[in-house]
């Protein structure tokens, strides 16, 4: 009969051993998995950062690109009148030219002989060369401009093809870093889920429930500063998804920032973003009791950290599935949702 006691007090050691064991590893596999998903969530906001860098380098590319293809719709415009103007002069010129020198020197017989004296002879040779030379200058003025106009439309063109390829470069450099976010956000997700499974095990499971007792009776109400309660525990119309669903626990409502305290001393089992819960923290107070707080703006204690009962844990904050600042407050006995209202009043 003594042996048999002893037997079983052996085993129920082993067992708790295996317990407590099984347990911090799980809270030590999920701390990792909690600073993974902090890595990479890291890496994810840089990567957004970037994407967000080049799009707003693409905009400014788009937007010098249009403004080139405006100039270039004028520059065009003023090549049209710039050579229309040239072929007038041209064409008048060649028709004064062919009416004064046609026949070779019929012309310069023309002036002489309608000349009255040789001095009118001299003053009107003088002014047929002066008006040719008049021509020649409007002339060379105009194939200048148009040269002007050439060379600009020359210089926006290869701004433009430049443009263009900086354009591509950026594009390319924009969906390879895109592509990359979507594959740290996959993975992000997977961490994620694969975290709140661990969490929602945990807290299901309660670390101490099999090898300890509750640590102590009545709890303090965790938002000091308001005793608000804007969504009680039970049934209700979810405010999100519309229909109605269990209420797991109770809302108080207080402003952003507020303190969240402990309801009871413990230890935290789980710290950090939890899925719909948003930031939330975890509180094993042991005989399967644990409690949790969430929709958190900020955590202060970590996963393992011993607290106190009125210790400051949080701050209310309005994170994951939330209308608005307030604490969601669970309690449950060993993994099942019960009304925590009778046990912080």
């Amino acid at each position: 009969m003594k042996s048999r006691k002893i037997i079983a007090a052996v085993l129920l050691a082993v067992i708790l051993v295996l317990v407590v064991g099984t347990t911090t590893a799980s809270a030590a596999s999920l701390s990792e998995l909690r600073k993974q998903i902090s890595e990479k969530q890291s890496e994810l906001d840089e990567g957004k950062k970037q994407e967000e860098s080049l799009s707003q380098k693409l905009n400014e590319l788009e937007e010098a690109i249009a403004q080139n293809e405006d100039k270039l719709i004028v520059l065009e415009e003023d090549l049209r009148a710039a050579e229309e103007k040239v072929e007038t002069q041209t064409t008048n010129l060649n028709s004064r030219l062919r009416n004064m020198y046609k026949n070779g020197s019929v012309g310069f017989l023309d002036v002489l002989l309608n000349s009255g004296s040789f001095s009118e002879f001299l003053t009107n040779l003088d002014m047929v060369e002066l008006i040719y030379s008049s021509d020649k200058d409007v002339l060379d003025d105009l194939q200048a401009a148009y040269d002007e106009v050439e060379e600009k439309k020359t210089e926006v063109e290869t701004l433009q093809a430049e443009l263009n390829e900086s354009k591509e470069v950026v594009e390319a450099e924009k969906a390879e870093i895109a592509a990359s976010n979507e594959e740290t956000e996959k993975m992000l997700d997977e961490l994620q889920a694969d975290a709140d499974r661990m969490t929602q095990t945990i807290i299901n499971n309660g670390s101490s429930s099999s090898n300890s007792s509750y640590l102590g009776g009545q709890m303090a109400w965790p938002v000091p500063s308001s005793s608000y309660i804007s969504s009680p525990f039970g049934y209700r119309i979810h405010p999100i998804y519309g229909y109605s669903k269990l209420h797991t626990g109770m809302d108080i409502g207080a402003s952003s920032g507020s303190a969240i305290v402990a309801a009871n001393a413990g230890t935290v089992i789980s710290s950090g973003w939890n899925g719909g819960y948003g930031k939330c923290i975890v509180v094993d107070h042991g005989g399967g009791v644990t409690t949790l707080y969430a929709h958190c703006s900020a955590l202060y204690v970590s996963v393992g950290q011993s607290v106190t009962r009125g210790q400051q844990i949080a701050a209310v904050g309005s994170t994951g599935n939330s209308t608005g600042p307030h604490c969601h407050f669970e309690v449950r006995i060993n993994g099942s949702y019960v009304n925590p209202y009778p046990y912080v009043t």
